[in-house]
């Protein structure tokens, strides 16, 4: 690569989830490595990337928005070149090189290996539409990522792909079967995060409890996995994320209970309670099943934070169904929970299936259970006011320090907020503080000895 090549700017665009902020982390590793300058402002660049999202129609909705304002900017001589990757040139390619055909370069799901070669193309005015931008990302470690979440905290991805064929969803399309990472690759990641500072890792996955089965019946298992990565000197917390309940790995919870870094907190998304509504969702489980495995969560580790996500709105669901599910958040009370209404997917066994009720009835019961949550998470945020906890700072840059709880997973959950005047704190920071007020979704705290 040139001089001259090494001064152009690239400008990153991120959009959804965790495990795709991983592949935006690894765009920039990959053009940081390649000797791009790299810019948070798409003003200042030379060639913009948008990393897309297309998991549901809002979303698929907001990339296509995002494609038209970057080629707004380059026809207006803003910028040279506009590349596209991610999940929606993955899964919908051919619609969306017909529709963006002045897009100058598309890349699906892969390490990202070549994107600084690819940017190099664009910047000689050659059109790229491989599907790929670097080999499939299947079963191999990561590691070469530029973090663009505070040192506090990381995510890790331990396996790519689902196994779940869940008739809402089209995620195994887009990202494919489950490919788990081999364990010494996930160790010699977490590693690289704990040398560059950070605290917190995040397990993300399309199915982390998933993790292993692809070895075979002797290979390694999540709990095997979180146990390792609990003895990496340094970590100080470690949190499970997107774990599926059906075949739970219960020595998880021994692990759990056995290690003070692995967070008793498990994000664990249920979608429903309606045996019914499971049976449409392709769930495998049961109401049964369901509550079972949610309580024996409780009963096997101590002051556990639980989070689940649910779907209302999905075929099948009357409202019988719906009030099912309003009684049983109202009798198990999850400390945490996000609510999602019912999206058709195209090529999915729901997207096609009209026994549902109109969207707007599905955006009026996820108000609904969201209010009825609202009050279950204040009484829980509530029983914390007088208690002193650990508080990991995400950001101590005003005078007053954001940061989180055992019980708060980043992004999703809520936050502690610290008096800080004086700035003695820094990001990264692990605090004794005691809780003293619930507002909303967040805490006050002082710090003990403050």
């Amino acid at each position: 690569m040139t001089s001259a090549t090494k001064q152009i700017n690239v400008a990153l665009v991120h959009l959804g989830c965790a495990r795709n902020l991983i592949d935006s982390e690894n765009i920039l590793g990959h053009l940081g490595a390649g000797g791009y300058a790299l810019t948070g402002d798409v003003d200042q660049a030379d060639v913009a990337i948008l990393n897309t999202c297309s998991f549901i129609g809002p979303a698929r909705d907001e990339s296509e928005a995002s494609i038209n304002q970057l080629l707004d900017a380059k026809r207006a001589g803003n910028l040279r070149g506009v590349i596209v990757a991610g999940c929606l040139p993955e899964k919908f390619r051919d619609e969306v090189i017909e529709k963006f055909p002045d897009v100058d370069a598309f890349l699906g799901l892969s390490d990202y290996s070549n994107v600084a070669r690819i940017v190099e193309d664009v910047l000689k005015g050659r059109k790229v539409h491989e599907l790929s931008g670097g080999r499939a990302p299947q079963g191999q470690g990561e590691f070469l990522r530029l973090l663009q979440t505070p040192r506090s905290y990381a995510y890790l991805r331990p396996s790519h792909g689902c196994d779940h064929n869940c008739a809402f969803c089209i995620i195994p399309q887009i990202r494919g079967v489950q490919s788990s990472k081999p364990i010494d690759a996930v160790i010699e990641e977490t590693r690289l995060l704990v040398q560059q500072g950070v605290c917190e890792i995040n397990l993300v996955a399309e199915d982390t409890t998933g993790y292993g089965k692809d070895f075979g019946r002797d290979g390694a298992r999540l709990p095997d996995l979180v146990e390792a990565m609990a003895q990496v000197d340094g970590l100080k917390w470690l949190r499970v994320m997107y774990a599926y309940p059906n075949n739970f790995p219960w020595r998880l919870t021994e692990v759990m209970n056995q290690y003070d870094n692995v967070l008793p907190y498990l994000d664990i998304p249920t979608q429903h309670v309606s045996t019914s509504v499971l049976k449409r969702m392709l769930r495998g489980g049961t109401s049964e099943s369901v509550r079972k495995i949610m309580t024996r969560l409780r009963d096997e580790v101590p002051n556990i934070a639980l989070r689940t996500t649910v779907l209302v709105g999905h075929p099948g669901e009357g409202r019988a169904e719906f009030e099912e599910l309003l009684e049983w958040m109202k009798e198990f009370r999850f400390e945490r929970l996000g609510a999602f209404a019912f999206s058709p997917e195209a090529n999915t066994p729901a997207g096609t299936d009209d026994d549902r009720c109109s969207h707007e009835e599905a955006l009026e019961r996820q108000g609904e259970l969201m209010q009825l949550q609202a009050e279950i998470h204040a009484g829980f945020q509530q029983s914390l006011v007088g208690k002193t906890t650990t508080v990991l700072i995400d950001d101590a840059s005003g005078d007053t320090a954001i940061g989180r709880t055992w019980a708060d997973a980043p992004e999703v959950d809520g936050v502690v907020q610290i008096h800080d005047p004086q700035h003695n704190l820094s990001t990264g920071a692990m605090v004794e503080a005691t809780i003293t007020s619930a507002s909303g979704y967040d805490l006050g705290a002082e710090l003990v000895n403050g």
